[in-house]
C-alpha cells in the first residue's frame, strides 16, 4: 500500500488559528497521517496552570482523570520529563519520542502514569513544544497504542512537517486572542466609558483612553501589567483577586480613593463569558469606572462591547430585565415568538448563562 501523500499542513493549521474548533479535525489529521491513534494539543504552566488539553478521539473522563491525577509533573509524566530535560540543555523544540521516553522512565518517582498509558493505549508516541514563553508552554504530540508500534523516522518526518505549521498556528492564535483586549478597548473609547481588561492572570492587557486618564491622575497605580488603588471594600488589587480566582465572583464592585475635591469613583468589574477554550491570551475580565447605569443608549452599546450582543439582542435583554412578558416584547419588536426565542438564545450563549434567572443575576449590576 503506498504512502499517503501529505496535505498542506499551513492551511490545516491556520484554519484552526482562525477557527479554534476546528483544532480537534487538525490534530485528526496529523494523527492519521503519522499511523497515529491520537493528535494532542496541550498547555500548561504560567498562565496555563489552569490548561487547555484536546486530544482525538479521546474521552473527555480521561482527559479530567489526568488533570485530577496530577500526573503533569516530570516525576511521574516520563513526556514531560524528556522535554524538561532537553529544555535544561538549551535544546527548547526538538521531537522527541519513545527513544527519549525510554531514558527517562527508570528515573520517574511513581509508575502510575507509565500503567495508565498502557491501560488506555498511549505508551508511544512523539511531541515537540511550539511555544514556550513567559506565559507557559504549548505543546503539540500524537499518541500511539501499541499496535500503532513506535513511531518510526518517516513518521516523525511527516510530524515535523505538522509541527512547523501548527506552530505558526498558535502564534497567529495567540496574536489574534491578544487583539480583542484592543479592540474592546477601542469599543469602549467609543462610547466614552473608562475600562481596564484584564487576563486570566489579573494583569492588565489594554485600557481605554478614560483609563490612562484615571492612570495619568494618579488614581490607579500601574507596576508592571499590574494596577491597584485604595478601596472600600475591597482595593482594587483584591477585586481583581475575586475575579480571577477560580471559583470565585462574575461581578465585583468598590469605590477607589480620590481627591476629596472629585466625586467618589466607583469601579466594577465583569467577568467576561468562558470560551470552551483557548491559548490563555483572551480577555478574561473588564473593570469599568462609573458605567452607565439606566441610560438605554449607553446600557445597549456597553453590553455590545462586554458581551458581543447586537443592538436587538441588547434591547432584549433589557426588556427581559424590566419584566416584560415575551409576547408583548415580540409585538412591540415586531417579530414572532419563534425570532424572539431565537435571539434570546443567542443572548444567553453569548453572555454566558443558561437562563433568563442567570440573566437578571448578570444585568443587575449594570442595569440596577
Amino acid at each position: 500500500m503506498g504512502q499517503r501523500t501529505e496535505p498542506d499542513w499551513d492551511e490545516i493549521f491556520m484554519q484552526a488559528a482562525l477557527q479554534p474548533d476546528r483544532w480537534l479535525e487538525a490534530l485528526d489529521a496529523l494523527a492519521g497521517h503519522t499511523g497515529s491513534g491520537h493528535g494532542q494539543l496541550i498547555g500548561v504552566g504560567g498562565a496555563r496552570e489552569i490548561p487547555f488539553n484536546i486530544v482525538t478521539n479521546f474521552g473527555s473522563d480521561l482527559i479530567e482523570h489526568f488533570a485530577a491525577s496530577g500526573w503533569g509533573s516530570e516525576t511521574h509524566n516520563f513526556r514531560v520529563a524528556a522535554s524538561n530535560r532537553h529544555v535544561e540543555r538549551g535544546f527548547y523544540d526538538p521531537i522527541l519520542h519513545e527513544d527519549h521516553y525510554d531514558r527517562v522512565i527508570p528515573q520517574l518517582a511513581s509508575p502510575d502514569y507509565l500503567d495508565w498509558c498502557e491501560e488506555i493505549g498511549i505508551p508511544f508516541g512523539c511531541q515537540t513544544n511550539l511555544v514556550i514563553d513567559n506565559f507557559g508552554i504549548v505543546g503539540l504530540a500524537t499518541l500511539r497504542d501499541r499496535q500503532d508500534g513506535r513511531t518510526t523516522a518517516a513518521q516523525r518526518k511527516i510530524f515535523g512537517h505538522g509541527a512547523k505549521a501548527a506552530r505558526r498556528a498558535v502564534r497567529l492564535q495567540e496574536k489574534l486572542e491578544g487583539e480583542q483586549a484592543k479592540l474592546l478597548a477601542g469599543a469602549f473609547d467609543a462610547i466614552q466609558v473608562s475600562a481596564f481588561i484584564i487576563d486570566v492572570r489579573g494583569q492588565l492587557l489594554a485600557h481605554s483612553s478614560g483609563a490612562e486618564a484615571m492612570l495619568s491622575a494618579g488614581d490607579i497605580r500601574i507596576s508592571g501589567r499590574s494596577i491597584d488603588a485604595a478601596g472600600s471594600p475591597f482595593t482594587l488589587r483584591q477585586a481583581i483577586q475575586a475575579l480571577i480566582a477560580p471559583g470565585g465572583m462574575n461581578h465585583v464592585r468598590t469605590k477607589i480613593a480620590v481627591a476629596e475635591d472629585r466625586p467618589p469613583t466607583v469601579i466594577e468589574g465583569f467577568c467576561l463569558p468562558e470560551r470552551e477554550w483557548s491559548l490563555g491570551k483572551l480577555p478574561h475580565a473588564i473593570l469599568i469606572a462609573n458605567g452607565p447605569k439606566r441610560d438605554r443608549a449607553g446600557v445597549a452599546q456597553y453590553l455590545a462591547a462586554i458581551y458581543r450582543l447586537s443592538p436587538a439582542e441588547a434591547d432584549i435583554a433589557m426588556r427581559l430585565y424590566e419584566g416584560k412578558p415575551r409576547p408583548r416584547i415580540a409585538a412591540e419588536r415586531r417579530v414572532t415568538t419563534e425570532t424572539l426565542r431565537g435571539q434570546i438564545k443567542q443572548v444567553y450563549l453569548k453572555c454566558g448563562v443558561d437562563g433568563e434567572a442567570g440573566l437578571m443575576r448578570l444585568l443587575a449590576p449594570i442595569l440596577g
